[in-house]
């Protein structure tokens, strides 16, 4: 009875507070004005993109970093001479594509681009771009988004400020079909896809520019509208995050211009069939929205907001969260953080892009470094094509259960006349795994896994 009282108060604790969580700065990481845009295949390998170096520099114009070692380092790929890249997106270790915003107007006095091709592509992992020439009509003046929705099929959308064109490939970029989408917006700028035909799109409509949340059963050939905001206020929807497959979060940028004028953020408990929206802090210029799970999550702004923002009970209160965010001269002259993209693994693993690259970890911590249990272990971790889990606690009453980064249970073994069991790969793809082993439908031990073909 002593000894099940002790695994009872050791399962608590555990439960509740088994994660190591921290930002970091990722000090080897590049620095620029801004970095646009973030795009990891797996924990490990990324890449991240900045449209020119400093608002206040001419002929500094957009770069490529790559890392593949989860961003402890980065490789500068591609240095572009005139290209103002907004978004970037792969479909494996050499294919993926990259958005220009084709803005040609002019900031304090230098043209944001001289560039207009609004696609670009890769076949080498980043090292060499060429540009897109096969998109029909309509064609897009430029990208602000790329989502890919599995290894052949790639969305792309923009701009922000119109025109709205959604381009689509169903063959990993060979051959791409155009859809003009002023029916329904006026403006495209980021998107989440569940699967190849099942997603949301966000942007603005109206004039003046109001938030739109759009979404898509059928790849795109139909579109419903989810979500429209009514005030005067200029805004549009910015960047959206689902943590889960039944919630999801959307920033919406206001440009107000009353006295401490308001700002919401938009929440889906439903998949995205309706959204409510949620007060956040007045005068805030929101872009950059992420979650870690259905409840925590951080919010950024533009070049001007000094503070980035942390929720813990799924956006109802903020507090400011100042753990993270870099004011690195002479790269960033107005005193904010500018966080515009988060990239996310499940609820363990979370990347910012701002003025550098930035990562939260959330991994749990076996319960046998509490010096119960008996020891176990998983070896190779991470892996290729197989491992071994090894645990005396193997026996005809425990089960060992494999979950993706969605919560969906992959993996079930049961029935062990051994204290090892082999895990195959199979299927799976690349990424982060939770492993479970329970005994009499209790958690035993619980551990991350990695499957990493890199």
């Amino acid at each position: 009875m002593k000894n099940n009282i002790i695994l009872l108060v050791l399962l608590s604790i555990f439960l509740n507070n088994s994660y190591a969580q921290t930002w970091q700065t990722l000090t080897n990481a590049p620095v620029s004005h801004r970095f646009d845009d973030i795009y990891f295949l797996n924990p490990q390998k990324g890449w991240a993109i900045n449209p020119y170096y400093s608002y206040l520099s001419p002929n500094q114009f957009g770069r490529v970093f790559t890392t593949n070692d989860g961003g402890q380092t980065w490789q500068k790929v591609f240095d572009s001479s005139k290209t103002f890249i907004r978004c970037v997106g792969f479909a494996d270790n050499l294919n993926g594509w990259y958005g220009n915003i084709a803005d040609t107007s002019y900031l304090f006095g230098h043209q944001l681009t001289a560039d207009t091709i609004p696609l670009y592509r890769t076949f080498d992992g980043g090292n060499h771009w060429s540009p897109v020439t096969n998109i029909p009509n309509p064609k897009p003046v430029g990208i602000c988004g790329i989502s890919v929705a599995t290894d052949s099929v790639i969305y792309a959308y923009g701009r922000y400020f119109g025109p709205p064109i959604l381009i689509k490939s169903i063959d990993k970029g060979t051959t791409w079909t155009s859809q003009d989408m002023s029916a329904y917006a006026a403006g495209l700028v980021d998107a989440h896809f569940f699967n190849k035909d099942t997603g949301i799109v966000i942007g603005s409509y109206g004039s003046p520019r109001k938030a739109l949340i759009l979404s898509t059963f059928d790849g795109g050939a139909t579109w419903q509208t989810r979500y429209q905001s009514t005030r005067l206020e200029k805004e549009s929807a910015w960047k959206v995050n689902f943590p889960s497959r039944m919630v999801g979060y959307v920033s919406i940028e206001s440009q107000g211009t009353s006295l401490n004028y308001p700002t919401f953020i938009a929440k889906t408990t439903d998949g995205g069939l309706t959204w409510t929206e949620l007060p956040f802090i007045p005068n805030y210029s929101m872009q950059g929205i992420g979650f870690i799970n259905d409840s925590v999550g951080w919010v950024g702004g533009d070049c001007c907001n000094p503070t980035n923002y942390k929720t813990t009970n799924g956006g109802n209160t903020w507090i400011a969260d100042n753990f993270f965010g870099a004011l690195i001269p002479p790269f960033n002259l107005t005193g904010g953080y500018a966080i515009n993209r988060f990239r996310n693994f499940g609820d363990s693993l979370l990347y910012a892009g701002g003025n550098t690259i930035y990562k939260y970890e959330n991994y749990p911590v076996s319960i046998s470094n509490v010096n119960y249990l008996n020891q176990f272990s998983i070896s190779p971790n991470p892996f290729n094509e197989q491992t071994i889990f090894k645990s005396q606690l193997l026996n005809n009453n425990s089960k060992l259960l494999i979950y993706n980064y969605c919560g969906q249970l992959v993996r079930e073994y049961k029935n062990f006349n051994s204290d090892a069991v082999l895990i195959n790969r199979d299927n799976l793809v690349n990424g982060i795994y939770i492993l479970e082993l329970l005994q009499d439908n209790k958690i035993t031990i619980i551990q991350k896994i990695i499957i990493d073909s890199n």
